[in-house]
């Protein structure tokens, strides 16, 4: 599997949710940059070198699911229980799936998964919606992001259970 390639698909996902999070949605183009090139590419190179040990699919998206979770409770200070249960699962699972993603969707885009253009489809499609129905507002853009993550799950579980 190609480093660059991999590190490119992960890239894509990143700069993509990030532009919208924090460039439209926060105004913050220069920390968006930042970001992405320095954080995000760290995990997606640890998961890059995670994936070539041949980590069991299922581990390696729950390992940097739990991780992302993890960086969003300690180090960005989400709380994890904060208002409607409903809501508050809705937004951890969104935001397992995201963070599962970035480190994921390489490894599912590079091998060989029948349903790689659905899932893209459905991705730019979705996040082509959340900016048009979320505008500016930065929470609609959040629960946007939150429901196309979600969906994705579709394809995660298909992936994982593809021999």
């Amino acid at each position: 599997m190609s480093l660059k390639k991999f590190l490119l698909w992960g890239y894509i996902f990143s700069f993509i949710v990030e532009s919208i999070n924090m460039g439209i949605g926060q105004g913050n183009w220069l920390g968006m940059v930042f970001t992405v090139l320095f954080f995000y590419g760290a995990v997606i190179l640890v998961s890059y070198f995670v994936t070539t040990k041949s980590i069991n699919k299922t581990l390696h998206f729950l390992l940097f699911g739990l991780f992302g979770l993890f960086l969003e409770w300690i180090i960005f200070q989400e709380n994890p229980f904060a208002g409607n249960l409903v809501i508050v699962i809705l937004i951890n699972f969104g935001m397992f799936m995201h963070w599962g993603l970035i480190a994921f969707a390489p490894r599912m885009l590079l091998d060989d998964f029948k349903y790689k253009r659905s899932f893209i489809g459905f991705y730019i499609i979705g996040m082509l919606a959340v900016l048009i129905i979320g505008g500016t507002n930065f929470s609609m853009l959040i629960i946007g992001n939150v429901l196309v993550y979600t969906v994705l799950y579709y394809w995660v579980h298909k992936y994982i259970k593809q021999a």
